[in-house]
Order: C-alpha cells, then sequence, then structure tokens
C-alpha cells in the first residue's frame, strides 16, 4: 500500500506472483488486524475466560468430545454416549481437530487448573487460526494480483468480521480449520497451475484430503478445483501432463492415508452420506486414475474434441462410482434425517436457512452478507477479462470458487463464512488497481484504499444498515449460560428431557444425559423427546418414566414460540410454555430462573 508505482489495471490483473514487497508493511498490517480483532471481540473473551460459556452447540459437543477423549475414549470412538444413551449417538465429526485441541489443553493443564487450561484452549486454538486465515488471504491476493494487494487483503479479512463468526473466540469446532484449509488448498492450487510449479498441486491435493478427513463441508469447492485440471487438458493438450500427475500423485497418496487414519478398519467398505466414507474415497481414487489416464493418452488425443471427450469421460467415471455405491448421497447429505426433525429443527436453525429468508426480519445483514462477496466475484471475473495466460486462468478458477459459494449461500446462510474470505482477495486487488490509478496522488492511495475497503466490507455495511432484531436469539441464549444450568449440575445424574438447542450446553456444562441434541444423526433421541413434548400431558408421564427420563427442563426465556408448541397447542411443552406444569412434575428452579427444571414425582 505504500509503494508508490502506478500500473494500470490491466497490468495488475495480469501480474505474476511477486515476492513481498519489502515497502509493503504486511506483518504490521497483520499484527494490527489481529489486534483489532481482538480488541471487537473482547466481550466474548471475557465470558468464555470468566464463566467458561459455550456460544454455540457445536462448541459444547465438540468440548464434549475433547475431554471423553482426553479421559481415554479411544480415537476411533466418537460415539457421545451421554447424548440418548444408552447406545448412543456416532458423530459424523472425526478426530482430527481434537489433535491440536488436546494438545494445547494438556499445554495449558501445566500451570493451569483444568477448567481454566480447556477456557485458555478455547480462546487462542480460534485466535491461531484466524492469524492464519488473515495471513493466507493476503498469500491469496499476493498469489492473484502482485505484492501490493497483499495488505489490504488482510486489512478486508479483517473487515469480514471472521471473529465474529467461526473465528469467534470460544470456537473450537470444525468450521474454522476448515475454512483456513479451503483458503490454503486454493493458494497452492494456483501456484501448481504454472507448469514450472506443478508440484505444488500435490500440497494443495493434501490438504484437500485432510479437509475431508475432518468433514465434508469444502466438497463444492473441491469439485471445482479438481474438475479445473481436466478442462486445462481439454484445452492445453500434452502440456498439462505434469499438472495432472501431480495432483492426482498427491491424492492418490493423501486420501488414503487420512482414510486409514480416521476410519476402523472395520468400516473401511461402508458408505454414508454425511462424512468421508468408502463411496467418497473410491470416487476420489478413480477420480485421480483418471487423470493419471489423461496424462499417459495426451499424446495420442492430438484433437479438442478428442480430449473433451476424454475428459467427460473422466468425470462420468467418478461420478458414476458414487452412483453405484451411494446413490441416495447425490443431492441432500441429510437424507437420513426424519421429515418431522427437519420441520421441528432444522428448518428453524439460521445459519441453514436461505440467505433471501431471513431478509423480511434482517435486510441489512442480508445485503452486508451478500455484497461484499458479489463485489469481489464482479472483481476477479472483470480481473480475468483483462488478464491473459496463467493470471487469467487464476482469476477463472477463483471467480468460479466464489460463485460456486455464493451460489450455495444463497441455499445455506453459513457458506458466506466460508466463501466470503476468497472473494476478500480479488476485491483487495480491484481496489488497488482502482487506487494506482495515475491521476490518484501516491500521497491519498494507501489513505483511499482503506477507506474503500471499509465501505464496501461486511462490517462496513453492517455498521451502516439495520441489522434487525436479535431479542429472540438473546433470550435463549439466557437458558443456555453456565450461570443457567448451574443448579441442574448440582443434581444427581439422570436423564434429561429438554428441546434440541439445550442438549449439547447440557452435556458439556452438566453430569447429565440428554435424548435431544441439534444433530441430524440423532433422529431416535430427538423424535423421542419431540414425541413427548408434543404428547399431552396427561400421557407424556408414561412415555418418560418408560424412558428413564428423571428431569424435564425449558427455556422460559425464549420469546418466540417453539415449534413443539406451535405444532401441538395442547402439549406438553405448550402447558410449560404457558408457566404451568403436571402434577407428575416437581419444579426444581428458582421462580425467576431462566431455565426452568422439573423432576419426575416418585410414585407411590
Amino acid at each position: 500500500m505504500t509503494d508508490c508505482a502506478t500500473p494500470d489495471a490491466r497490468s495488475v490483473a495480469g501480474r505474476q506472483e511477486a515476492t513481498t514487497d519489502s515497502r509493503s508493511p504486511v506483518g504490521l498490517v497483520l499484527l494490527l488486524s489481529l489486534l483489532c480483532a481482538a480488541a471487537l471481540s473482547f466481550s466474548r473473551t471475557e465470558a468464555v475466560w470468566r464463566t467458561g460459556a459455550f456460544f454455540d452447540s457445536d462448541d459444547a459437543m465438540r468440548a464434549v468430545q475433547l475431554r471423553d477423549f482426553l479421559a481415554g475414549q479411544s480415537w476411533f470412538d466418537v460415539i457421545v454416549y451421554r447424548l440418548d444413551p444408552p447406545g448412543g449417538l456416532p458423530m459424523h465429526w472425526s478426530r482430527i481437530v481434537d489433535v491440536p485441541l488436546a494438545g494445547l489443553d494438556l499445554l495449558f493443564s501445566r500451570f493451569l487448573a483444568p477448567e481454566y487450561a480447556e477456557r485458555a484452549m478455547r480462546l487462542v486454538f480460534p485466535f491461531l487460526l484466524l492469524a492464519a486465515l488473515f495471513a493466507v488471504v493476503g498469500w491469496l491476493a499476493a498469489i492473484l494480483s502482485g505484492p501490493r494487494a497483499r495488505s489490504l487483503a488482510i486489512w478486508l479479512a479483517m473487515l469480514s468480521g471472521a471473529m465474529f463468526l467461526q473465528f469467534a473466540p470460544g470456537r473450537i469446532d470444525h468450521h474454522a480449520p476448515q475454512i483456513v484449509t479451503l483458503a490454503a488448498s486454493l493458494c497452492f492450487f494456483l501456484q501448481g497451475l504454472d507448469a514450472t510449479r506443478a508440484n505444488r498441486l500435490a500440497a494443495s491435493a493434501a490438504l484437500m484430503a485432510l479437509s475431508f478427513a475432518i468433514s465434508l463441508e469444502n466438497l463444492p469447492f473441491f469439485a471445482v478445483m479438481m474438475a479445473a485440471l481436466p478442462l486445462l487438458f481439454v484445452f492445453e493438450g500434452a502440456a498439462a501432463r505434469g499438472r495432472l500427475l501431480w495432483l492426482a500423485g498427491g491424492a492418490l497418496v493423501a486420501f488414503p492415508a487420512f482414510y486409514a487414519a480416521i476410519i476402523p478398519s472395520v468400516r473401511y467398505f461402508a458408505s454414508v452420506c454425511d462424512a468421508f466414507s468408502f463411496a467418497h474415497i473410491a470416487a476420489l481414487c478413480v477420480g485421480a486414475f483418471s487423470l493419471i489416464a489423461l496424462a499417459l493418452a495426451a499424446p495420442w488425443l492430438p484433437t479438442f474434441r478428442a480430449r473433451l471427450l476424454a475428459a467427460g469421460g473422466a468425470g462420468l467415471a467418478t461420478l458414476s462410482t458414487v452412483h453405484l455405491l451411494a446413490p441416495h448421497c447425490i443431492g441432500d447429505p441429510l437424507v437420513g434425517l426424519d421429515p418431522l426433525i427437519r420441520d421441528l429443527w432444522l428448518s428453524h436453525v439460521a445459519e441453514a436457512k436461505p440467505l433471501l429468508a431471513l431478509f423480511p426480519k434482517a435486510p441489512g445483514i442480508v445485503v452486508a452478507t451478500a455484497a461484499p462477496v458479489t463485489l469481489g466475484l464482479a472483481a476477479a471475473a472483470v480481473l480475468a477479462w483483462r488478464a491473459d495466460g496463467l493470471a487469467r486462468r487464476r482469476w477463472l478458477l477463483t471467480a468460479a470458487l466464489v460463485a460456486v459459494g455464493f451460489a450455495a449461500g444463497l441455499r445455506q446462510l453459513r457458506v458466506f463464512s466460508s466463501v466470503t474470505p476468497l472473494a476478500m482477495a480479488p476485491l483487495a486487488a480491484a481496489i488497488v488497481a482502482l487506487v494506482e490509478r495515475p491521476r490518484v496522488t501516491a500521497v491519498l492511495r494507501a489513505p483511499l484504499a482503506a477507506f474503500l475497503a471499509i465501505l464496501v466490507s461486511p462490517i462496513g455495511l453492517a455498521l451502516a444498515l439495520p441489522s434487525g432484531d436479535d431479542s429472540e436469539a438473546d433470550g435463549e441464549r439466557a437458558c443456555l449460560t453456565p450461570q443457567a444450568l448451574a443448579p441442574l449440575a448440582e443434581m444427581a445424574q439422570t436423564r434429561v428431557l429438554g428441546s434440541f438447542d439445550l442438549g449439547s450446553h447440557i452435556l458439556a456444562h452438566t453430569p447429565h444425559s440428554v435424548f435431544a441434541a441439534p444433530y441430524h444423526r440423532d433422529n431416535r433421541g430427538n423424535l423421542f423427546a419431540a414425541h413427548a413434548f408434543m404428547t399431552a400431558p396427561e400421557d407424556a408421564e408414561a412415555l418418560l418414566r418408560k424412558a428413564g427420563a428423571g428431569l424435564v427442563v425449558w427455556c422460559a426465556r425464549a420469546k418466540a414460540p417453539s415449534p413443539l408448541v406451535s405444532a401441538a397447542p395442547d402439549g406438553l411443552a405448550a402447558m410449560l410454555a404457558r408457566g404451568e406444569s403436571p402434577a407428575w412434575l416437581e419444579r426444581k428452579s428458582q421462580k425467576d430462573a431462566p431455565l426452568l427444571v422439573f423432576a419426575l414425582r416418585a410414585v407411590k
């Protein structure tokens, strides 16, 4: 940002990757961005350190799994035994993220009490990942458009508000590692598009394999990246052989290695839709061997049409593998979710809703979320059009990933947390190209670039636009705090009937087991809880006693009517929501407590 050169927009778009400009204060910008992020999220940091609060169900569940792992539960055993006992629930998460979490927890345990060691881990882990995100986004901008955009891209990454979402203090779920892994994999892939640096594609494949071993949420992005090389082969022919072989070789080493690392041998040939399984590894290996076949057949495919047919055949073979092994997995990965639970729970989860569904209540948030990604996509497209050769290919691939992420985000809001950092790199390049026009004096370039970055960033737009009413969520959060759950934690261990959203927090803050939690695999426990809450109070007693339930909890602070109440106005949940309770329940919570706790009375 301090360089006084004035290249035109075409040269910025086509500039090859360069080493960091010594006059560009990248390190300083990175440090200042981290300090700003820490300051803006300090209240969350203070709450986590002081109370141990969890602000997301997935973080609470990850903590439960980590504690079980540190207590001796085996690497391959990812069952949460206190969720829908006695069998428990096998989670669709692997242990990969538990490794750095366990390392940090054990490190801090050397000089902190156990509960504070865990809290320190929950603060340090997302902050380290945030630093990695800023650095990788800057690296992405340097690869795409040169070192001048690196500092501004880091600044834009901070202004994208990552520290309020997946990188917030206390976040220990897999989403932040997946976002960093996606961005880093793209960086290596873009470098590998240069025939002289094709070996970088093996590193990209290794990061893809790591990502798959964590979860499948990056699958749409990686599908686009993997499809880019056969498409490159169609246009370049034999010249693309080295890149095909490096990606295929890296994939054939990394994917089976990570598969063996997380899947027990007895399940090698089992296929599931929501986690890395046999259908996925088989399709990936077929795809990798198809790339090798294309590379070897290149001398006999001299025409564009012949290469197009061959590449199409390779893609068809890969997709056919999934279709043959797990046809039900093509489409919705949550195909196994019970329709009733989908209606009562998933359809009400904000991050799983389509973006535009939030517009009536929070139009400002919708605009602040979508506009920066749209601008980044437009910038990538324009810069691709103005560039040529290797630079154009890099811009086109980046634009394709941002487009896929934007489309997926329109369907599920949470995808924007993955695609927004990618969009910041082309947005930074476009701003640099704009401020480095000859008519802009050198002294104005840095402040003008910073001002434009704030103006078009998610944080800038969010501050300028109305955000909507969040009082409903605030009311529900009051029931999830350690203070609200403390009375429950002091009671004798038993099974607790509670709503879906309470489950993970009860497991994290108390010794009890629960029937329901916000996870798509918990069909049996969630269905039991739904039926118990929707059944008439006089009939619900028999259900709960037969299931061994000892406590019933209900959030008295929820502002919006629960779907359990709306679906059954005469059910147990509706009765509790009115502040009433049946005779077979004895209230154990204080009168003004946010969380109502009832014990089943002893049978005389």
